[in-house]
C-alpha cells in the first residue's frame, strides 16, 4: 500500500506539473508563430519577383530567374513553402517557370544526391521534390527507393515515379507489390494511372505477372483508364485466373470498359458455384455494362439465396434503363416469388425517392 503522505504530495504536485505542461505548449506555439513571421518577413522582399516571374513572357523570365535563384539561403528557405504550394496549383508556362527556378537554384541536383542520404526523412523529402518537379532524370535513382528499408520512403518513391516516370516505370511499380519490402497497392494503382496512355502496353504486360496482386493491380488500372483493347485479356483472367482477387478486379474492370466481349464471362461469374464476392461484383458489373441481354439473368438473381447478390441485381436492373425497370415491375408483382418481389419493390421505391429528391433540388432554386 502506498503511504498517504506520498499520495498527498503527488496530488499537491499535480497542478504544478499541469501548469508547466501548459506553459510549455503555449511557449512552443509562440516560438512557431515567431519563426513563421520571421520567415514571412524574409520572403516578403522577393514575393514580388516571384509574382512577376509567374506572369512574365518566356523571353522576360531570364533576369527574374537569375535574381530569384541567387537569393541567400535563409530567404530561399523562407520562400520555398510558397514555391512548393504553387507547384501543385499552377500549370503551363507558370509551372515551367517554377521548375526552371528550382533547376537554376540546383535543387534538383541536391535532391538526387539526397536520395542516397542516411536519413530516411531526407530521402523521402528528396523523392517528393523530384516528383513535384517531374524530374525524369531521377527515374533510375527512384527505382532503388522502391525497396528502401523505410516504408514512408518507399511510398514517396512510388508517388514521385507516378509524376516523373515513363513507360519503363510500370514493371518496377508492379514488382514493388511483392517481396519483403512492399508498397501499398492503392499507391501503385494511382501512380500507374498517372503515367498516362503511353504506359498502357507495359501495364498490360502485368497481366502475366507471377504475383496475383500485381495482376490484380494491372487489371484495375486497365479498367480505370478505359483500355478497351485489353477487354479480351481481362475476360480471360476472369474466366481462368487462379486468384479470386484477380477475378474480382477483372469483373469490375469489364463493367467499367463496357464492351460486349465482357458479357459472357460476367454471366458465368455470377453463377451459383462461384465465390460470393465475385458474384456480387459481377452482378454489379452487368449493370454497369449496360447490356439489355443480361436483363433475364439479373431478374433471376433477384431471388438469389444471398441477399447481397439479390439487392445488387435489383440496382443493376435499374441501371439498364426502361427494360430493367420493366423487369423490376414484373418481379414486384410477384412473378418471380416473394423474395424477388421484395427486392424489386425496394429498388423501385429507392429509385422513386431519389428521383423526387432530384426534382426538389432542381425546383427549389427556380
Amino acid at each position: 500500500m502506498i503511504p498517504n503522505g506520498i499520495v498527498s504530495g503527488a496530488l499537491l504536485c499535480l497542478p504544478a506539473v499541469l501548469l508547466a505542461l501548459g506553459l510549455l505548449i503555449v511557449s512552443n506555439r509562440c516560438v512557431r508563430r515567431l519563426r513563421q513571421r520571421r520567415r514571412e518577413r524574409r520572403a516578403e522582399p522577393v514575393r514580388g519577383l516571384l509574382l512577376q516571374l509567374l506572369c512574365a513572357e518566356e523571353d522576360e523570365q531570364d533576369e527574374l530567374l537569375r535574381q530569384l535563384a541567387e537569393v541567400d539561403q535563409r530567404t530561399w528557405t523562407a520562400l520555398e513553402p510558397s514555391l512548393t504550394a504553387l507547384l501543385g496549383k499552377v500549370s503551363g508556362a507558370a509551372r515551367t517557370a517554377l521548375v526552371r527556378l528550382y533547376e537554376e537554384r540546383g535543387v534538383a541536383v541536391e535532391a538526387v544526391a539526397d536520395l542516397e542520404s542516411r536519413s530516411a526523412a531526407r530521402r523521402g523529402r528528396a523523392a517528393q521534390v523530384l516528383g513535384q518537379l517531374s524530374h525524369r532524370a531521377a527515374e533510375p535513382s527512384l527505382y532503388r527507393l522502391l525497396a528502401d528499408r523505410d516504408p514512408e520512403v518507399r511510398l514517396a518513391a512510388v508517388r514521385a515515379l507516378g509524376r516523373c516516370g515513363g513507360p519503363a516505370t510500370a514493371p518496377h511499380l508492379l514488382d514493388a507489390l511483392s517481396g519483403s519490402r512492399t508498397v501499398p497497392p492503392g499507391a501503385v494503382t494511382g501512380a500507374l494511372v498517372s503515367l498516362g496512355p503511353q504506359a498502357q502496353r507495359n501495364v498490360a504486360a502485368g497481366l502475366d505477372h507471377p504475383e496475383p496482386l500485381a495482376r490484380a493491380v494491372a487489371i484495375e488500372v486497365l479498367g480505370a483508364t478505359g483500355v478497351v483493347s485489353r477487354t479480351s485479356d481481362i475476360a480471360r483472367a476472369l474466366c481462368a485466373d487462379p486468384s479470386d482477387e484477380v477475378r474480382i478486379r477483372a469483373a469490375r474492370a469489364l463493367g467499367r470498359l463496357g464492351m460486349p466481349d465482357g458479357l459472357e464471362p460476367l454471366l458465368q461469374a455470377v453463377g451459383p458455384g462461384q465465390p460470393l464476392a465475385l458474384r456480387i461484383v459481377g452482378t454489379g458489373a452487368l449493370g454497369n455494362l449496360g447490356a439489355v441481354s443480361a436483363t433475364d439473368r439479373l431478374a433471376e438473381l433477384l431471388g438469389d439465396a444471398n441477399r447481397h447478390v439479390a439487392s445488387t441485381a435489383a440496382r443493376a436492373l435499374l441501371r439498364l434503363g426502361p427494360t430493367g425497370q420493366t423487369a423490376l415491375q414484373t418481379a414486384a408483382a410477384g412473378a418471380r416469388g416473394e423474395q424477388a418481389a421484395a427486392q424489386a419493390r425496394a429498388a423501385l421505391a429507392e429509385a422513386a425517392v431519389a428521383g423526387s429528391q432530384h426534382d426538389v433540388r432542381v425546383e427549389v432554386p427556380l
